[in-house]
């Protein structure tokens, strides 16, 4: 329950300076005394419904330290106003938001407008650098999810109401950011595009025979099977994608540096590697998550793939141990294939030597 007289302004719709306080009894006078501004700098800005455009940040300062409901005005507004930008822009491109979803999300909407930028980059077809690296930005699991609801077709749930026409875009776009020169931003742009294609069931003009040396395309590849797994459950693709990465230190490289990074245990870095020590905590909270969540090659691939090169990296699993153990374990009474509740097994008495 708000406090009596606090003023609800956490629409942003555009409100004159007045109203925003009127609620509150507060008139000219009140604003100046508690911001220490002028009163002729208050004047200017009290019937204006556009003061934000016009304000000084020093003067945005002190108003938002001593009038309660100008803080959130203010981000709300902002909020608002990216938001309806973006709108607009990709109407114009032919996207549609579905503003509800939107609205409706539990991720940050900042996190959320952002995967709608990166939604109007990709379908005008700009492969420049600032495109790989405005979509490089969403290797995080924030970021991802909020790219993820972009993405997604399930209806409700997707931030467009025609995904399509950015699948297509995606399509046409990664392989000429894969032709300039290379990057660390496009490696990762090329990743998170493929990934996010692959996922959704978008065909990517792309094989999987895994003859592919170098940083840039082994990372594609990487975007691409673990897209592929977590939409098709594919038990051959995990198994194909464990032999490669044993016979090929790139692809061992990438794959240890991919999830650290990505949940923010260590630095992402340019040149794809790990401090010598580094505990997995943040890894490891996601790793339990999808071994209970996700489907049954995705837990191959885990028990198979990741999980031994974490624990070379970090023994004692971010402290996890038991919890590994016990999610294996779980997971296996409930794993229909033999194979996959085989590799389990054997990792989990693994552990058990050792935890």
């Amino acid at each position: 329950m708000p406090f009596p007289g606090r003023a609800m302004t956490a629409d942003g719709e555009p409100k004159p300076l007045s109203e925003i306080t009127k609620d509150m009894g507060l008139n000219m006078s009140d604003v100046a005394a508690f911001s220490g501004l002028d009163e002729s700098t208050v004047f200017r800005l009290w019937d204006n419904a556009e003061w934000l455009d016009r304000v000084t940040g020093r003067s945005l300062q002190a108003l938002m330290s001593s009038i309660p409901g100008i803080a959130e005005y203010s981000m709300a507004h902002a909020v608002r106003k990216r938001r309806h930008a973006l709108v607009a822009d990709l109407h114009h491109e032919g996207l549609e938001v579905d503003v509800r979803v939107l609205e409706g999300s539990g991720l940050p909407q900042q996190h959320l407008l952002n995967a709608l930028e990166a939604g109007l980059h990709i379908v005008r077809g700009q492969a420049t650098q600032k495109t790989s690296s405005f979509i490089a930005r969403f290797w995080g699991r924030e970021q991802d999810s909020a790219l993820e609801a972009l993405y997604s077709a399930e209806p409700g749930a997707g931030l467009l109401r025609n995904p399509e026409r950015l699948f297509a875009s995606s399509i046409d776009l990664a392989p000429r950011l894969n032709r300039k020169s290379y990057s660390f931003h496009s490696i990762l742009a090329l990743n998170i595009l493929t990934h996010q294609v692959s996922k959704v069931g978008a065909e990517m003009e792309t094989d999987l025979g895994f003859e592919v040396p170098g940083r840039q395309n082994a990372f594609m590849m990487r975007g691409v099977v673990m897209g592929q797994l977590i939409k098709s459950g594919d038990l051959d693709l995990a198994e194909r994608y464990r032999r490669e990465l044993n016979a090929t230190p790139v692809y061992a490289a990438l794959e240890e540096w991919s999830f650290p990074t990505y949940m923010r245990d260590g630095r992402i870095s340019s040149d794809f590697t790990l401090p010598s020590s580094l505990s997995l905590r943040n890894t490891a909270n996601e790793v339990l998550r999808e071994i209970t969540e996700y489907n049954d090659a995705c837990v191959y691939y885990l028990a198979s793939t990741y999980i031994p090169l974490a624990l070379r990296r970090d023994p004692a699993f971010g402290g996890k141990l038991p919890e590994l153990i016990r999610a294996l374990e779980l997971r296996m009474a409930d794993c229909r294939d033999g194979k996959v509740r085989e590799t389990c097994n054997t990792l989990v008495r693994q552990l058990k030597g050792t935890a």
